[in-house]
């Protein structure tokens, strides 16, 4: 007999979910102002971080930040230099005061350091050029700035980098100001005005060729490259503006200031900081020239950067739906049948990685943040959502996306969050889709068989649910295939056995589950 959760029991579950990182009871960083200087003679960085903390609750005297690998020159608040301590990956210090609940407390580091294999990457690109750029994901930002390195606490940045004048740098929002220093140096500054995750502030530093291609709702887009490879990102990123002009037209207005899409020396192919994609060098030195991934990393503008996962935990409301509304975009310009091949490659992904782990998609037994970049949370979270769609309709499934995104356009959201809204703007309860498809593995196996009762004019048809991994109910399109006539009926499968009497008017040929590939599934018997 299968249990059905009670709201109460959902809600706990949701809760008791959470990853291992130490929430911060006392401060919230609001915004960080970076200062670095870049050389050409060293990969060592000088750099100075103001960090502007909001207490939390009163009588808070003392707070720390996560920093690691850098050497404290020294800590001030107001000008006046407070104790610190750097150990464990934690940069403990005195506030020099009490303070309370709703001020400001603005703390300067000053420091410097070798960024080793994390945080900052600094050395040549496939050309011989040196290069730097920053690569935060997951929680690799401590290792270059003092900050609350996970994306629960979401803030404001601005960037000044001094560089060897030869450097363009690109980083997170709009340009400020590019200025010679007259001493073979030129300081770039950038600020992003809206909050983003950690894992997003980045910078690049290199020898780019610059292209500005226009703006697409006011939102100036820009082409950064290496010079050699300048023809081949027009061709890859030629669709930007299309992407944008799809997705503000789906879910809402692009977010940001800018989006620079950047040829980058990293080791991840493309990643979504936000408003300046990296995207990595051998991409473009490959013949033909893939888009991929462009509109994935496009879509994280929105789903990931905007709407930001408050728990490592709830990965798939940044990944999977990078990963639908990827597929989405190319079944706008091409049609159905590119969104169902694309779907069908994501079956089979998550298919394979089951056999691996047969965990849910929110699986708090994950450790490894980098294993977290599995099927489940891209392909079978882009399933979740195809399947959404199809219980909730076209109509409703897009408007609740977009009330989801109005709703927390800027802030964090777990599951949860999107369930409720999905459920306002439905007026149902989803609690059985989100239990069994999120924090339960597995997906249905069917076995279909059915006869033709010649006296009655029906067909009798029996669907078995035979998968371990517990029953699911789902709604499940059927057609019947005769020579008088085609027909579609959705039957609700959510025992173990279901048997369906249909009329129809003739013997049927074949009855076939779910024709259209709705459902992630595997069907034992196809019914013909």
């Amino acid at each position: 007999m299968r249990k059905k959760m009670t709201v109460l029991s959902l809600f706990l579950a949701f809760e008791c979910y959470a990853d291992t990182y130490t929430r911060q009871p006392d401060i919230d960083v609001v915004h960080y102002d970076l200062s670095l200087e870049l050389s050409d003679a060293s990969n060592v960085i000088s750099a100075t971080a103001r960090v502007h903390i909001r207490i939390k609750r009163d009588g808070v005297s003392s707070a720390w930040l996560d920093f690691a690998g850098m050497t404290v020159d020294g800590l001030a608040l107001s000008g006046a230099e407070q104790p610190q301590e750097l150990k464990d990956g934690r940069l403990q210090f005195d506030l020099g005061r009490a303070y309370q609940a709703g001020e400001i407390a603005v703390v300067e580091v000053r420091y410097h350091g070798q960024p080793g294999d994390k945080g900052i990457l600094i050395g040549k690109n496939g050309f011989g050029r040196r290069v730097f750029f920053a690569e935060n994901w997951p929680d690799h930002a401590h290792f270059w700035f003092p900050s609350v390195d996970h994306p629960s606490d979401k803030a404001t940045v601005d960037f000044a980098v001094t560089a060897p004048h030869q450097y363009d740098v690109v980083a997170n929002g709009a340009l400020v100001e590019t200025r010679s220093l007259l001493d073979g140096r030129r300081l770039t500054r950038w600020s992003e005005a809206v909050p983003i995750p950690t894992y997003c502030m980045v910078f690049g530093a290199a020898e780019f060729s610059i292209v500005h291609a226009g703006a697409v709702n006011n939102i100036p887009i820009t082409f950064y490259a290496y010079p050699e490879n300048a023809e081949a990102a027009a061709r890859k990123f030629a669709r930007t503006k299309l992407v944008i002009s799809y997705l503000s037209d789906t879910i809402g207005p692009y977010p940001y200031e800018k989006l620079a899409q950047v040829q980058s020396t990293t080791r991840i192919g493309g990643m979504e900081n936000t408003s300046a994609i990296f995207y990595s060098e051998r991409s473009f030195q490959r013949t033909p020239v893939s888009e991929s991934p462009v509109p994935h990393e496009i879509v994280h503008q929105w789903f990931g950067d905007s709407i930001t996962e408050a728990d490592w935990d709830h990965l798939w409301i940044s990944e999977g739906f990078a990963t639908y509304f990827d597929a989405l975009f190319y079944e706008h310009l091409e049609g159905p049948q590119a969104l169902r091949s694309r779907m069908i490659r994501a079956a089979e992904a998550v298919k394979k990685y089951h056999e691996k782990r047969p965990k849910p998609i929110i699986d708090p037994e994950l450790m490894d943040l980098n294993a977290k970049l599995n099927a489940f949370n891209y392909q079978k979270g882009a399933w979740v959502l195809h399947m959404l769609r199809k219980i909730m309709s076209e109509r409703v499934f897009f408007e609740g996306i977009r009330r989801y995104y109005a709703l927390y356009q800027g802030k964090n959201a777990l599951t949860e969050d999107f369930q409720k809204v999905m459920e306002a703007v439905s007026a149902r309860s989803l609690e059985t889709f989100f239990r069994q498809w999120l924090y339960q593995p597995g997906w249905p196996e069917y076995e279909i068989s059915w006869r033709w009762d010649e006296g009655k004019r029906e067909v009798e048809i029996v669907i078995r649910q035979v998968q371990k991994t517990g029953l699911f109910d789902m709604p499940v399109e059927v057609l019947i295939q005769a020579d008088s006539e085609s027909r579609r009926e959705t039957l609700q499968v959510d025992s173990e056995i279901h048997t369906f009497r249909i009329p129809v008017a003739g013997k049927p040929e074949a009855v076939q589950l779910d024709p259209d590939d709705w459902i992630l599934k595997e069907i034992r018997n196809p019914g013909k």
